[in-house]
């Protein structure tokens, strides 16, 4: 279980860099609601089920961060 939640974390970091890559290619402003923004937006486009799963986690750890 700890694996299983080290694992998950990994890929919610993952995707988190991803999203500040792509923000970074755009040259658009790498700010907390921006990055919140583009994982929801991927979120919500992905037909990948488990890449959709990352972002929406990746979206509430950013989400907690803001409060």
């Amino acid at each position: 279980m700890v694996d299983e939640k080290a694992a998950n974390q990994d890929d919610v970091h993952a995707v988190i860099g991803y999203a500040v890559a792509l923000l970074l290619e755009a040259e658009r402003p790498v700010h907390l609601h921006e990055i919140a923004a583009l994982l929801k937006h991927e979120a919500e486009k992905a037909s990948n089920e488990v890449f959709k799963h990352n972002c929406l986690n990746a979206l509430r750890l950013i989400a907690e961060k803001m409060n």
